[in-house]
């Protein structure tokens, strides 16, 4: 659930908040007509003891309860997509351990259809708290009181002109503004203007396929210099067979930001393939070489009636606020609907039934991955991601694996890592979440994460594990209640960091 802390930080209407503020209000308009609303509000209780609020080496223990009232509004329509969800929690420390808050709770996107074949607009606004360093203490949700962890604020207005040309080609021109801001930790609020082009050839070209991509993305930080990153990418693809087709690229990037050393622009190229096996499993690879050296992608994916197993492995060139406006975590409803994809093709089948997967399983919105750590340097990452949805009648068990290599490419002038300085960091964590029902009403439920991140300049190494095991039982069909006890540990190669926490907590969510 997203979060602001309202003590710490206040918003105030400036010109990107009221820009989306126009752009839901057209949103609304273009599709009130014909789309269908839902309303839905909910109070959630929340009452957790810990014997160490704020996760340090000598902790202290408290009571913490807190109440979140929560709005929901759906809408879906020929021209409207509208999903948004607003609370209002406070947290109270019995013991004043930790500081009590108001905090905001914010997740909201809409996309419009305003003249079909042709027009479109997507809109996006969130306050998400985050950690802020992969290093320190890390907590498991709001009730620690941690000061690794800060709210960060997102919007995004994009509208586009998309058009398909029958069988021959589809095309799409997009201008998108994203804002990020953060309450402390470091990181420049920013600005970032992109313009975008594609096209792609369509079924027409069935033996040799064609595509062009363009991008320029301008982003202006308060404080700091300015960072643009520009790549135009030719795509060329010959069908061996009805399932094998190799693919070649040809690029060029041409970039702005302060070097520490080398050259931000050059010529780039890839080399690979895609190939499906059958509707069920596919495989795509492809090696090429960029300005900062040899690259690699991978993307696998295979299903059976009972196993989703998805794996991936990326290099991109970005920045912590690319980061945050279009985030590069996992998502578990994303994860599903490509795992589904095949099997189920029309995508409101295909979203009510990854809906009922995660309902069921009681799965996290996200799947476990690397920490976006504070930074106002342009970095390299290179990212490996593997996931596995087992499901049967009764149990459902979803397991992750993420390895995660940033190297800064600018130097200090436009900041450093938080805590570690301007330096490369390297993370890996695995995690598994077990849903079992028990009976009609009752379900048992056990989470496991450990991460590892290292930095590779200093040699510091910090581990952390957390352990949940809860119950959950329906009390009425509109009332759920859980009770959870959790083990949160770390451990650091640096003296005075590590901790442990032994928690309980009683959960009470009520749909009014």
């Amino acid at each position: 659930m997203a979060t602001e802390n309202l003590r710490n930080a206040t918003v105030s209407p400036s010109l990107p908040h009221r820009t989306v503020a126009m752009a839901a209000a057209l949103l609304v308009a273009s599709g009130a007509q014909a789309a269908e609303w839902t309303f839905t509000p909910s109070v959630n209780l929340t009452q957790t003891y810990t014997d160490n609020v704020n996760l340090q080496p000598q902790g202290k223990s408290d009571f913490v309860t807190q109440v979140t009232p929560t709005l929901t509004l759906v809408s879906k329509g020929p021209n409207l997509t509208l999903n948004a969800n607003y609370g209002l929690q406070e947290t109270y420390y019995a013991n004043h351990n930790a500081g009590s808050s108001l905090t905001n709770l914010l997740n909201a996107n809409a996309n419009a259809r305003f003249v079909d074949n042709l027009l479109y607009l997507d809109s996006a606004a969130s306050i998400t708290e985050q950690n802020i360093s992969a290093f320190g203490a890390q907590p498991v949700d709001n009730t620690n009181g941690s000061g690794n962890r800060t709210s960060v604020r997102t919007t995004r207005i994009s509208p586009y002109l998309a058009r398909t040309f029958g069988s021959d080609a589809t095309a799409e021109l997009r201008y998108a503004r994203d804002t990020v801001s953060a309450s402390n930790g470091g990181l420049s609020n920013s600005n970032t203007d992109t313009v975008s082009f594609k096209a792609d050839s369509g079924p027409a070209y069935h033996l040799i396929g064609w595509g062009l991509k363009y991008s320029d993305a301008n982003s202006h930080y308060t404080g700091q210099s300015n960072v643009e990153l520009q790549n135009i990418v030719g795509r060329l693809s010959y069908l061996l067979d009805e399932h094998f087709r190799l693919v070649g690229t040809v690029g060029y990037d041409r970039n702005d930001y302060s070097l520490t050393a080398n050259s931000s622009s050059g010529y780039s190229w890839t080399g690979g393939f895609e190939w499906k096996l059958n509707q069920r499993t596919s495989l795509n690879a492809a090696i090429g070489h960029k300005y900062y050296g040899s690259t690699f992608s991978l993307s696998a994916a295979t299903r059976s009636r009972v196993a989703n197993w998805l794996l991936s492995y990326t290099e991109d060139v970005t920045t912590t606020p690319a980061q945050f406006s279009q985030p590069t975590t996992v998502n578990t409803a994303t994860f599903l609907d490509q795992l589904l994809s095949s099997s189920i093709t029309d995508a409101a089948a295909r979203a009510a039934a990854v809906q009922q997967l995660i309902q069921q399983g009681n799965l996290p919105s996200t799947l476990t991955t690397s920490v976006n750590s504070f930074t106002n340097t342009v970095f390299l990452q290179k990212q490996l991601q593997g996931s596995v949805l087992l499901s049967g009648a009764r149990t459902t068990l979803l397991i992750s694996i993420f390895d995660t290599e940033r190297e800064p490419l600018s130097n200090n002038s436009l900041g450093t890592l938080v805590g570690t300085g301007n330096d490369r960091t390297e993370q890996i964590g695995a995690s598994a979440v077990l849903s079992r029902r028990l009976s009609e009403r009752v379900r048992a439920n056990a989470s496991l994460v450990t991460t590892r991140v290292k930095s590779l300049t200093s040699g510091r190494v910090d581990n952390t594990q957390s352990l949940r095991l809860g119950v959950s039982r329906q009390l009425t069909p509109d009332v759920l209640g859980t009770v959870e006890v959790r083990r949160n540990q770390g451990q650091s190669t640096q003296s005075d960091v590590s901790y442990r926490e032994n928690a309980v907590s009683a959960y009470l969510n009520m749909k009014l």
